[in-house]
């Protein structure tokens, strides 16, 4: 019997915040989708200087790939990643 193994492509996860600072997006992979294929959501929220959720602006699902590709955009696009969220209420 001959399987294919598939190697997982690690998710995005965590907050990246915008260069102008109003902006903090959040990926997170989406419980309710298949293990093998994963979608992720993201949740756009508007933020302080300080990188602290504020109001909530839209939430999406995609694809791992284009997941990725999203974030790999927005940090060569100076977005950073914010390592430690305060605001509980966000997500």
């Amino acid at each position: 019997m001959t399987e294919t193994v598939q190697r997982a492509l690690p998710t995005p996860t965590g907050w990246l915040i915008s260069p102008t600072r109003d902006f903090i997006l959040f990926f997170i992979r989406d419980p309710q989708s298949r293990m093998n294929f994963p979608d992720v959501m993201t949740q756009l929220w508007h933020c302080t200087v300080e990188g602290i959720p504020t109001r909530l602006k839209n939430t999406r699902r995609m694809d791992l790939r284009s997941a990725i590709e999203t974030w790999t955009e927005l940090i060569a696009n100076d977005w950073e990643l914010i390592e430690h969220q305060i605001n509980e209420d966000a997500a």
